[in-house]
């Protein structure tokens, strides 16, 4: 599964992405090894979005608001348990 984070630089989106990424990868990085990846990719615009294998799983815009972190881990467990 890999994650992308697109971010906006300009307004300071930086935290939000990391402090996502960081709880994905404590949550994921050692269960599900190498099956499982993080990136970050920055952009402008007020960009904030998360792509789940090429997926757009939540954009701030679209729902003018940032992910919660629980939101983000409960798309991801609804997408492994359709795997099994």
């Amino acid at each position: 599964m890999n994650v992308k984070i697109l971010y906006c630089v300009p307004c300071g989106h930086l935290p939000q992405a990391l402090d996502l990424a960081k709880a994905l990868l404590a949550r994921y990085g050692q269960s599900l090894n190498k099956n499982f990846s993080v990136t970050l990719d920055t952009t402008d615009g007020g960009i904030f979005e998360v792509h789940i294998d090429n997926q757009l799983v939540f954009s701030r815009h679209q729902q003018r608001r940032f992910p919660t972190q629980e939101e983000i881990i409960e798309i991801i467990e609804n997408k492994l348990k359709a795997k099994q």
